[in-house]
């Protein structure tokens, strides 16, 4: 008996994967991320990775290396010397030249490679809050408050008003992304549904996006899928919309699991792989079904997923409660390998969901383990042969 046990602990340890052993650190400020309240995350021109967080900026340099600057620690960055103008950074976005527009609860900093200048009139700015920017061609684009949206070409400001002629029909943007396809605009609102400007050059004229004939009212969030168009979500749902082609459904939460999961947030991978984020880890999805489940079985510190971004070297970012951390690219055979990136501070868990009830719990007991699940029957396979009954 006593052989068996020393066979089976022995055994068993060889399964436990060194990923599980995620952890934050507490390092000085210019050796992690500010803190793990990202708001949003986006490719840098240096091959770094830009992080908006709750504790300012932080920059994921190329070789490897942290710097966060918020109001207390301004510094010099590769994108000019920063005093951020708040702690909260609510979105980051590139010109077309480069620089950087970072945006706040209280204004908008805008970059010319030296220095920054601060945007906070209603000269410019209806409302000060920013929620999200994005560029499109030559132009970039602002979403603030209840304000609908701002367009900047060239310093000349021009607002779209909720409600006003051009049809924007929104009050609250918040998400926006540009469908290199068709070059497009695709606007996610808080409670009015998806709207798509197709043409920025002529009359700007905002059109409802429809699905089977009715308002998507329920759906909200957008993101870019590299073959072209764009994929939209809330709790439950995945659609796919091209200005040519419509809306079309990619897949529903149902779809991911037996037990009852919430779509959090997703990405899609060049190779045609989409990763979604819920409460029940990351599962990657392609035409076949699901192909990969990622759990706390597996090293994530915790179930519920909030945010996903894949960076310009094909690392895939997650975001959890008190932690940040990316998955290396994989190819062929390689084997899971999470990474944990220090942390400055562990704030408590918020949820920004388009819409259904309040979070689901964080756990999900009776829910496979993710890559391990495989891995432990044939252990327990081996130990009946190994131990006789």
């Amino acid at each position: 008996m006593h052989r068996a046990l020393i066979l089976f602990v022995a055994a068993a340890s060889l399964f436990i994967p060194i990923s599980s052993a995620l952890y934050i650190e507490a390092p000085d400020y210019n050796s992690g991320i500010a803190s793990a309240g990202v708001n949003e995350a986006i490719n840098g021109r240096y091959g770094d990775v830009i992080f908006a967080t709750d504790s300012g900026i932080s920059v994921y340099t190329a070789n490897g290396t942290w710097s966060s600057i918020n109001p207390r620690h301004p510094g010099e960055t590769a994108y000019g010397m920063l005093a951020p103008l708040d702690v909260m950074v609510t979105a980051v976005a590139l010109d077309a030249e480069g620089h950087l527009w970072i945006g706040y609860p209280s204004g908008l900093q805008i970059g010319d490679g030296t220095g920054y200048r601060a945007i906070q009139d209603q000269q410019f700015l209806k409302n000060r809050n920013i929620n999200r920017m994005v560029r499109w061609g030559d132009e970039m684009w602002i979403a603030t408050g209840r304000a609908g949206l701002h367009r900047c070409h060239d310093d000349d400001w021009t607002w779209y008003k909720p409600l006003g002629p051009e049809g924007l029909g929104c009050y609250t943007v918040v998400s926006m992304v540009v469908d290199a396809a068709s070059d497009a605009l695709v606007i996610g609102s808080e409670n009015d549904g998806i709207r798509v400007l197709k043409d920025r050059t002529g009359e700007v004229r905002f059109e409802q996006v429809t699905y089977r004939d009715e308002p998507l009212s329920g759906v909200s969030e957008v993101r870019v899928d590299p073959f072209g168009g764009v994929y939209l979500f809330n709790r439950t749902t995945v659609l796919r919309y091209t200005p040519d082609g419509g809306v079309t459904p990619v897949l529903g939460a149902g779809d991911l699991s037996t037990f009852p999961v919430a779509i959090n947030d997703l990405a899609a991978t060049p190779g045609g792989m989409l990763f979604v984020a819920s409460d029940n880890g990351i599962y990657a999805w392609n035409s076949s079904g699901v192909t990969l489940h990622i759990t706390s079985g597996d090293g994530l510190r915790s179930n519920f997923v909030k945010k996903l971004f894949f960076d310009a070297a094909g690392r895939c970012w997650f975001v959890v409660p008190g932690n940040v951390g990316y998955i290396p690219p994989m190819t062929g055979s390689a084997t899971l390998d999470l990474r944990a990136v220090p942390v400055q501070q562990a704030p408590e868990a918020t949820v920004n969901v388009s819409s259904g009830a309040g979070a689901p719990p964080e756990e999900t007991p009776g829910e496979p383990v993710g890559l391990l699940e495989g891995v432990w029957a044939s252990f327990e396979e081996w130990l009946g042969a190994v131990i006789p009954g």
